[in-house]
């Protein structure tokens, strides 16, 4: 090496690559550091934050930082042909696009290589305003994801003559594949009977979009959408379901001065992950504080400032406590109660003051009927919740109470709170945890306010479903779209009438449990016996929800689910047992429209398919329009790999309807171009435009984009995100506004004209269908908005919960004394310490997440797998250890037993880990573990020898006419089936994550163990990618199929699965290994139905409404008829 003269080094010709001038000849470290001095690069940057401009993203040039580490720049200039020995340069386009590995929908750009036309990398999107260009490990991990050698490369169908679960498989086409599912949905909607539109189901997990496939089930006129929410979260929605008719908080983290949390955001798994620690983040660098509670030391409370261990299901009490020292020493900010809280319902209720009188929730009937009295009936109902009391129910010490009292009255309206998962998902009743606290919120005003909490809808976004004015039949988003005649008992029960979303994991339990088919049939009900066609999408069903053996047995009876198919690109434990497997995109190979309410603001992220859009932009043309997404994946050598929105495209106009009789096919045929589908630039362009006028105003007048075709389409193409609002604060202050005769609320208009106040300032005006509608209150004189409750205010007396049997509820309330947790056992956690009576009992928290894991959608990734293995153990204080006798490694057999029946589950093997990070009495074991596999790899006879058609001629290089010339002709019909790249005919499951297991069942009891652990393995798919594969160090085995044992816990009120567990330790027998388990799923299937005839209060023969028509059903819009029920005694 030898140094060179500034002179000698700009001599030679130069190339500009990330904005430094890089010569093709030797240069020297006095020339490198000469060259990147006004450059935004250096060897030692200052952040890792770079981002080009957006005007650079179709073309910007980047020294690869792989070949940089082998020399960096002591190396020879850059590599040519001339010069092969310099630093490579990689030539980028940049497309936006967002994440799906969870649900926040962060922006992240796919920088593909033009010259091989490959993801180089994933980063994130700067232009997006809540993740703001930064990304967890899980957005990272797309890229991995993307070239998983195992990945589905083309649609599959079970063999002809082979039973489900066999796995035995045939390669198929597309169009083979839709026309057989095309026919059987449409045979089945033909009928036009209720059963029909009720057997028909999509079953979605992470739907990770807003709206669009609903509305695809609402055309086609089917009540059948079903949801995983009442495994998730839907004790989390119903406190504010109840207190706002709203179906989410929407934190303020970013400006509050206490985080206050009932959960683990910030460093785990908390909702919106990476967004809200990066806005907690912010707040704490301000000065905030953060109070974490979990039983669990979490990584959020290893780093907060307060943690509180309560006992799970006890958190109502603490927020109870809060309440009554806030109440009594007077720190209440009574001009924020008096406003929104609906007071005057409460008190002006004679019979109900009487009733909780009677209950004792108060020792004597208020004095008069105003404010004051108001606040000291309050006074008096929760002056039992002292410290003491709060002490000996949740385990938590005096001092800490007391200091998070001291906090939260210190952060006066600055207190943002997120109820969600964590105890809400974990306890029976454990709603009113959620509803105690937005009490406790709203005693000291921090609702609606700056750093504040308030409620989701005026945060978000949802105009997926919303671009019909592009098709021949749906109307200005979909308003011509006829309501659905039907209601499904399977996804919204009897028993179950306030459900905050479907009891879809009782689908199995519903389907096989014939008596209570007969039962509800006879009372005036149209049950289902069986499914048409099941679709889960984005779901693992058989892994994920509890009593997975009962979900086997259902889904290998073809005589209950006549005809199944997954939309998956991976093989899970459902797909194992699928009629159909078809290969649709991952995060960065599809389209969706998804906002979150991550922050005060409304604004959405577009996902669009990089690949499919890198090619566009390069002037390449698909054959097909309609199937541009498939014929991309073809030419990109993923295989025959689809997208979802073009997939129902199709499916609806040319297979269920192709000659338009049954009304569905005009729904879904464009405007432009009838007789075809909807175009994905048509559709979003219209549901971007229709819905989103400031977004249009920006697209319309920049100059970059007013000459579009699709200009709305083709802004958020290239920006991937787009803010709507910002900084809403107050919303339900809001005025109504007045314009041309109209009368405007939430985006809604009425007839001004119809418009008159009514008791309490409630506000009405008729909707266009002539429809009385609670639109706003009128407070002051002053014509507002308010929430989208009955009475326009805050209930936190929720008066209708007296007509659905549930009026000892109705007002913020825990138990105060044992006799109380036996009269109000609907509100205690079936793992309260009262059900702890043997010196081996446990209450299990299984609820959870690794912040690395998604859910079941990690194992398709090397680099989550290898940063998540033995992080399944069974989490034991050390005091409870060392009087058990357990060690570190131990393995030890985890009994479940129920607290309602008494019955036991039965049993799973896990391995001991004693730490001080649990709280005493409890454990913790994540739900992550335990995925499995029958076999390592499946051939396809016809893989290789069905592949007749090369995918092009050119190298894959978007610099190359001859390539973008190129497309597949037919792609997706007979007779095109490609040729898989480096594809030999058979394919692994999962290698990098997933471990082999023998399964016995005889439907009754089931059993699990594992006989061999993942392996390092060689790979020629995706082989330059995925090189390490050899490496591999895990076995994959330190978990167990814990959800299989646990039978369903259906909260009586909401329909949440309530996941903790009271178990009996064990050590393990011999023979005993680890990741074993053994259930009685004849026994889950009465411990179900003990939960539901022990503690919930459904329909009876007094019912006149199957639910209150003020509650938002979600997904489709029903006929307003079908809400009216009869029920024969």
């Amino acid at each position: 090496m030898y140094l060179e003269s500034r002179r000698t080094f700009l001599k030679g010709t130069a190339i500009t690559v990330a904005g430094a001038a890089i010569a093709k000849g030797v240069f020297s470290t006095d020339a490198a550091a000469e060259s990147v001095k006004a450059s935004k690069f250096t060897n030692t940057p200052d952040t890792l934050s770079f981002y080009p401009p957006l005007d650079q993203w179709e073309h910007f040039q980047e020294l690869s930082g792989v070949d940089w580490k082998r020399g960096g720049i002591n190396r020879h200039g850059v590599q040519s042909e001339e010069n092969p020995d310099g630093i490579y340069v990689n030539d980028f386009m940049i497309v936006p696009t967002a994440c799906s590995n969870c649900e926040a929908s962060c922006g992240i750009t796919a920088w593909i290589d033009k010259k091989t036309f490959t993801v180089k990398k994933y980063m994130g999107n700067p232009l997006h305003p809540g993740s703001r260009g930064r990304n967890c490990a899980k957005g990272y991990a797309v890229q991995s994801q993307m070239y998983d050698p195992d990945r589905i490369p083309f649609p599959l169908k079970r063999a002809p003559g082979s039973k489900r679960g066999e796995g035995k498989w045939i390669r198929t086409t597309w169009d083979e594949a839709m026309s057989t599912i095309g026919k059987k949905m449409a045979d089945t909607i033909r009928k036009g009977d209720l059963l029909s539109k009720k057997s028909v189901m999509y079953h979605v997990g992470r739907p990770n979009e807003n709206g669009f496939v609903p509305q695809v089930w609402e055309t086609l006129g089917l009540d059948s959408y079903n949801s995983h929410t009442n495994i998730c979260s839907s004790n989390g929605r119903t406190p504010t379901i109840w207190t706002a008719n709203d179906d989410r908080t929407s934190p303020d983290w970013a400006n509050a001065k206490l985080i206050f949390l009932n959960s683990s955001h910030a460093a785990d798994a908390g909702h919106y992950f990476a967004q809200s620690a990066a806005f907690i983040a912010d707040a704490r660098k301000k000065g905030a504080k953060m109070v974490v509670m979990d039983p669990r030391m979490s990584n959020s409370a290893g780093m907060s400032d307060l943690w509180i261990a309560a006992w799970p299901g006890t958190e109502a009490a603490i927020y109870l406590y809060l309440a009554n020292r806030i109440l009594n020493e007077n720190m209440v900010d009574k001009k924020f109660v008096k406003k929104w809280f609906n007071w005057e319902t409460l008190m002006n209720d004679s019979e109900h003051l009487n009733f909780m009188l009677e209950q004792k929730q108060i020792s004597k009937f208020p004095a008069g009927r105003d404010f004051d009295s108001y606040i000291e009936l309050l006074k008096d109902m929760y002056a039992p919740y002292t410290l003491e009391y709060a002490v000996k129910e949740t385990h938590v010490p005096a001092y800490k109470l007391e200091k998070l009292y001291e906090m939260f009255i210190w952060a006066g309206d600055a207190i943002s709170t997120y109820i969600w998962r964590a105890a809400a998902a974990g306890n029976r009743g454990a709603w009113m945890g959620g509803r105690s606290a937005y009490f406790a919120l709203g005693l000291r005003g921090a609702i609606g306010t700056e750093g504040g909490t308030f409620f989701h809808h005026w945060h978000v976004i949802s105009v997926s479903g919303k671009g019909g004015s592009a098709t021949v039949g749906q109307g200005v988003s979909g308003a011509d779209v006829p309501k659905v005649q039907a209601w499904n008992e399977l996804t919204w029960p009897p028993e179950w009438p306030l459900s905050t979303y479907e009891l879809s994991y009782l689908l199995p339990h519903l389907l096989s449990d014939k008596e209570w088919q007969k039962k509800w049939n006879d009372r005036g009900l149209t049950v289902p016996s069986k499914l048409a066609v099941y679709i889960p999408r984005m779901y693992n069903p058989v892994w994920i929800n509890p009593d997975g053996f009962r979900w086997i047995e259902v889904l290998k009876n073809e005589e209950i689910m006549e005809l199944t198919m997954n939309l998956s690109p991976v093989w899970s434990e459902t797909n194992w047992y699928m009629d159909y497997v078809l290969p649709v995109g991952l995060a960065g190979e599809r389209h969706d429209q998804h906002s979150e309410a991550t922050m005060p603001a409304r604004w959405t992220s577009f996902r669009q398919p990089v690949l499919r859009v890198a090619l566009e932009k390069s002037g390449w043309k698909p054959k097909n329009p309609n199937r541009a997404t498939l014929e991309a994946h073809i030419k990109a050598g993923l295989g025959e790999v689809w997208e979802e929105n073009e997939f129902w495209f199709q499916l609806c106009t040319d297979f269920i309807d192709p000659d338009g009789s049954l009304g569905i096919k005009k729904m879904w045929e464009s405007k432009r171009h009838p007789g075809k589908p909807v175009t994905i630039a048509e559709w979003y362009d219209a549901a971007f435009g229709d819905n989103l006028p400031k977004l249009k105003e920006t697209a319309s007048n920049d100059p970059r984009y007013m000459n579009e075709e699709f200009p709305v389409y083709a802004y958020l193409r290239d920006h991937g995100a787009w803010m709507e609002e910002d900084k809403i604060y107050h919303a339900m202050e809001r005025e109504l506004k007045f314009e041309d005769g109209e009368v405007i609320s939430h985006g809604h208009k009425f007839a001004a004209s119809t418009m008159s106040v009514g008791a309490g300032g409630v506000i009405t005006a008729k909707d266009h269908h002539g429809k009385d509608t609670k639109i706003g209150i009128e407070i002051d004189g002053k014509k507002m908005e308010g929430f989208a409750t009955l009475t326009k205010k805050l209930e936190f007396y929720t008066q209708w919960a007296t007509d659905w049997h549930w009026r000892e509820y109705a007002m913020p309330f825990y138990p105060r004394n044992d006799d109380e947790k036996n009269q109000y056992v609907h509100l205690v956690s079936h793992v309260n310490h009262k059900y702890m009576t043997e010196e081996n009992a446990f209450a299990l928290n299984t609820v959870f997440r690794l912040p690395y894991n998604i859910h079941t959608r990690s194992a398709n990734s090397k680099h989550l797998m290898e940063i998540s293995q033995n992080h399944d153990p069974i989490w034991i204080s050390t005091v409870d250890a060392k009087r058990l006798g357990f060690k570190r490694g131990d393995a030890i057999r985890v009994k479940i037993v129920d607290t309602v029946s008494g019955l036991e589950s039965g049993h799973f093997v896990a391995m001991a880990v004693p730490t001080e990070a649990v709280l005493p009495g409890t454990l913790a074991c994540s739900h992550h573990g335990g995925r499995w596999k029958l076999t390592n790899a499946v051939t396809i006879p016809n893989g290789v020898s069905d592949g007749k058609v090369a995918t092009g001629s050119a190298p894959r290089d978007l610099n190359s006419k001859e390539f973008l010339a190129e497309s597949p002709a037919n792609a997706g019909k007979a007779g095109a089936q490609t040729i898989i790249d480096d594809y030999e005919g058979t394919t692994g499951l999962n290698s990098f994550g997933v471990p082999v297991a023998e399964v016995q069942m005889d439907g009754k009891e089931g059993k699990l163990k594992y006989v061999e652990g993942i392996k390092p393995f060689h790979t020629n798919r995706f082989g330059d990618y995925n090189r390490d594969s050899e490496n591999i160090w895990w076995d994959g085995l330190s978990g167990s199929w814990q959800n299989a044992v646990a039978a369903p816990h259906p909260d009586p009120v909401s329909g949440m699965h309530c996941w903790h567990h009271k178990v009996l330790l064990e050590p393990a027998q011999a023979g005993d290994k680890i990741g074993d388990i053994f259930v009685n799923y004849d026994n889950n299937l009465k411990v179900y139905q003990a939960w539901r005839d022990k503690l919930s209060r459904g329909l009876d023969s007094n019912s006149t409404l199957r639910r209150p028509r003020h509650i938002k059903r979600p997904w489709v819009n029903l006929d307003p008829s079908v809400y009216d029920v009869t029920i024969k005694g």
